[in-house]
């Protein structure tokens, strides 16, 4: 429940710094640089939060392709709508803490009518992973888009340490 909290405040409070920026210019080319400004304020200051942790937790380890790793972890949630308001995406979240199987029964992506902003914004939440990976495989990122896709996959033996450490920073923040 603390966690929710902190993530609501951050979210609320939003705000990339300059350093910020620099950051996320050094590591992204022009088109998933795009990707990126196409979210919305929130999950543009998580995704920076996941990748300077993650950056960290892969110091001094010299089987991680780092830059992977911080391009995956700075376009983990580009499938996300940019237009879902903050509380929108507080009723999403609630929603499938609940009940994961109600959520999945009520999202759908292209609702319509009463409520079917909220189905809609259900259907991202529940699919961000897989929305994100088609989004990076338009732009030929594959191999990034392979990282993302399973971001919220259960872990497997042979899940490379990009993939890993990306769970572990996404988890922390």
């Amino acid at each position: 429940m603390m966690k929710r909290i902190v993530q609501f405040y951050r979210a609320v409070t939003a705000d990339l710094s300059y350093c910020d920026e620099l950051f996320i210019k050094a590591h992204l080319s022009d088109k998933e640089l795009k990707l990126f400004n196409d979210m919305n304020a929130y999950d543009k200051c998580h995704a920076v939060n996941v990748a300077v942790t993650a950056e960290k937790m892969a110091e001094q380890r010299v089987d991680i392709n780092n830059e992977l790793l911080i391009k995956a972890a700075l376009l983990h949630d580009i499938g996300r709508d940019r237009y879902t308001n903050l509380w929108d995406k507080v009723f999403t979240v609630i929603i499938c803490s609940i009940s994961k199987s109600l959520s999945l029964r009520l999202a759908e992506k292209n609702a319509r009518g009463i409520g079917g902003k909220w189905r809609r914004n259900l259907y991202i939440c529940i699919n961000h992973a897989e929305l994100s990976a088609q989004k990076l495989e338009k732009i030929n990122q594959k191999s990034i888009a392979a990282i993302v896709r399973q971001h919220h996959a259960e872990p497997l033996p042979d899940d490379n340490e990009e993939l890993v450490i990306l769970r572990k920073a996404d988890e922390l923040n």
